[in-house]
């Protein structure tokens, strides 16, 4: 009889539970040698199957994901032949953990993990990095043997990315990519423009296209930008930073990379904000995403004042305190959804 894909897959996710299992012996540990070395797709199988046991285990330790894996059910259909192996293989319990585990192969296509505003909230993901999303923020992932997909859809995201060599972690948002290996990093969506911060290791910045052929750097001397133009399929990076530069990236515009303050760019993980000589519309602008009592400027002058200070992200109170007793501002009217400012 011949094997099809399924049939292999079905009989690898036994063996990787078997084996895994306290009770196996020698004759399955023989058994087992003697299907690994019946076709090189047996093993390439159980390789597979394996990476994604592990991933479950990492899921286990962290309460993200033991409350994913307990909302999980066997499938409908215990795949092919699995009753007759779990016999063979010996046991309700180990039918029970392979049932599982083809359950959570079912689950594993794509993730959705978000944010609701003025909400943060940490996620260890398979893999065993971690992810903080910041306030009204959504990103998908879908891990693969080859590699592992983030896709960015709105918001603010700071990932400490778990070291595996053989599955680059990518990020996605919109046409652009940044891709880490064992780092520590931010990803900023902005309407259609990109702000991406690293604090830890190295990140490269790929465009699909339509990307101007070369970076802008506010350190022209620094060895960590790269100046390659890139194709449709987004060979080579149009940056790599370096720890403590960020790069913003936008539509047809070039991208530009500075050096920053990681004091004030991570200072939105700790529920602050750390203006200096910023503009009043853009701290409004930053707080209102945080959601409750949304500010409003009346007098669109207002927006260029400038303003220096640390300020709570979740107090816009506070922050409507100290600018109308340090300039000449008033509020005009409030109510328990708005503050509403003008000149004084």
């Amino acid at each position: 009889m011949t094997e099809t894909s399924d049939t292999i897959g079905e009989v690898a996710v036994a063996w990787v539970v078997r084996m895994a299992s306290d009770q196996r012996t020698r004759a399955d540990e023989e058994a087992f040698r003697a299907w690994m070395e019946e076709d090189s797709a047996h093993a390439e199988a159980y390789a597979e199957c394996a990476a994604l046991w592990d991933d479950v285990g990492a899921m286990a330790s962290s309460d993200e994901g033991r409350t994913t894996l307990k909302h999980l059910r066997p499938a409908r259909r215990v795949p092919g032949q699995m009753t007759r192996r779990a016999a063979i293989f010996g046991g309700s319990g180990i039918a029970a953990a392979a049932a599982s585990f083809a359950a959570f192969l079912e689950f594993r296509g794509e993730q959705t993990l978000q944010t609701a505003p003025g909400e943060q909230k940490r996620f260890q993901l398979a893999d065993g990095s971690d992810v903080l999303l910041n306030t009204d923020s959504r990103l998908r992932i879908k891990m693969a043997r080859g590699e592992r997909r983030i896709f960015l859809d709105r918001g603010q995201a700071f990932f400490k990315v778990a070291k595996d060599k053989s599955r680059p972690f990518r990020v996605f948002v919109g046409h652009d990519e940044v891709r880490a290996l064992g780092t520590a990093f931010e990803v900023r969506r902005l309407g259609d423009d990109v702000q991406v911060t690293l604090e830890e290791g190295r990140v490269a910045i790929y465009r699909t296209g339509g990307a101007p052929p070369q970076t802008l750097s506010a350190t022209p001397n620094s060895g960590a930008v790269g100046a390659h133009p890139t194709s449709a399929g987004a060979t080579e990076p149009v940056a790599v930073l370096a720890p403590g530069q960020q790069a913003v990236v936008a539509p047809a515009q070039i991208v530009a990379v500075r050096e920053v303050d990681l004091r004030r760019t991570q200072a939105w993980r700790y529920g602050r904000m750390i203006l200096d000589d910023s503009p009043i519309g853009d701290a409004v602008a930053d707080l209102n995403r945080y959601g409750g009592v949304q500010i409003v400027l009346s007098d669109p002058k207002l927006a260029d004042i400038r303003v220096s200070g640390v300020f709570h992200t979740g107090k816009p109170d506070d922050f409507v305190r100290s600018i109308t007793e340090a300039f000449p501002i008033e509020v005009a009217r409030q109510d328990e959804n708005t503050i509403v400012l003008k000149s004084r």
